[in-house]
């Protein structure tokens, strides 16, 4: 039955990537012998228009958390598209670490994307947006927060002029910067009472973490250093580095600025939400202190000139 299924079985190596075991249909689709597939990495160029998007989930897989499926695509005999759903979970196999990764052949007719965007931007998107869900599903209480803290960094790069590719690069990384978070335990983070020391250090891994879960990924610009530095302050007190004044990336600030309102202007666990005037005020507290004087101005001309307002999502 599973030789003759539509539907795409591997088993791989958590560890290196490599496909142990196979059935027929995702070499029938893609017109390769099983046996040359058999110890292949199978994330692996030549079998995928997206390598990283398939690299991505299965890092992800890892985790202990519902990973949701991804439309990918794979390359066919003629290095025509064949657009698959793929989902992968670990299974128990004693001391070694594998996981399966189902593949659904979707319509080739379905017309998933825009025609403006690249294949390599639907790649990107698509990593993006797993990252995205997979945090919201750990950490129900970041619903939005992601996207609204995106939205303002872009908007206030866009406000200071700064080039199309340095504003996109700070956008990416603000939709992804606590994906570092899905390694604390949903009990810290939902915590009402004060952290224990330790608990306090379980959240300030999130970036270290964060950044290992990335790093693999061809991001344009320094998509991953902006998620490294987003808690570092200029006047060293942040971390986890303790970077000082020009050592933190200005970008990272504009991200560490969008974070700090959007938590201090909802409702959280542990204190209540405040209103945008205290939160701006807070902020000019800050101006020199935890970010660059000429930053926290632009910020607050944003909301105070330009009637800037976070979107609802």
């Amino acid at each position: 039955m599973l030789d003759q299924a539509d539907v795409g079985l591997v088993l791989v190596d958590a560890d290196s990537g490599r496909i142990v075991r196979l059935n027929p249909a995702w070499p029938r689709w893609t017109g390769r012998s099983a046996s040359s597939l058999l110890s292949s990495v199978f994330w692996s160029e030549a079998g995928w228009k997206q390598p990283q998007v398939v690299q991505t989930l299965l890092s992800l897989a890892n985790l202990p958390l519902p990973m949701p499926a991804m439309s990918v695509t794979a390359s066919g005999p003629q290095g025509e598209d064949v657009p698959v759903t793929l989902s992968a979970r670990l299974v128990d196999a004693g001391p070694r670490r594998l996981v399966l990764c189902t593949l659904l052949r979707e319509n080739l007719t379905a017309g998933r994307h825009a025609v403006y965007h690249s294949a390599d931007e639907i790649a990107l998107m698509q990593v993006v947006q797993t990252l995205i869900t997979v945090l919201e599903v750990h950490d129900p209480d970041s619903i939005g927060h992601q996207r609204r803290v995106a939205d303002l960094a872009a908007a206030l790069a866009r406000r200071l002029q700064w080039p199309a590719a340095e504003i996109q690069a700070v956008e990416l990384a603000a939709l992804i910067h606590d994906i570092g978070m899905v390694s604390v335990p949903a009990r810290v983070l939902g915590k009402r009472e004060f952290l224990t020391a330790e608990e306090v250090r379980q959240i300030q891994r999130h970036v270290k973490v964060g950044v290992e879960m990335v790093q693999h990924i061809d991001f344009p610009g320094p998509v991953t250093s902006l998620i490294a530095q987003h808690h570092e302050r200029i006047n060293g007190s942040g971390y986890p580095a303790g970077l000082r004044g020009s050592q933190v990336l200005r970008g990272a600030q504009l991200i560490g600025m969008a974070d700090m309102l959007d938590a201090m202007t909802r409702d959280r666990p542990y204190q209540p939400a405040q209103t945008m005037e205290q939160a701006l005020g807070t902020l000019l507290m800050a101006s020199g202190v935890l970010f660059d004087a000429d930053l926290v101005k632009a910020c607050v001309e944003l909301f105070e000139v330009d009637g800037y307002r976070f979107p609802v999502v």
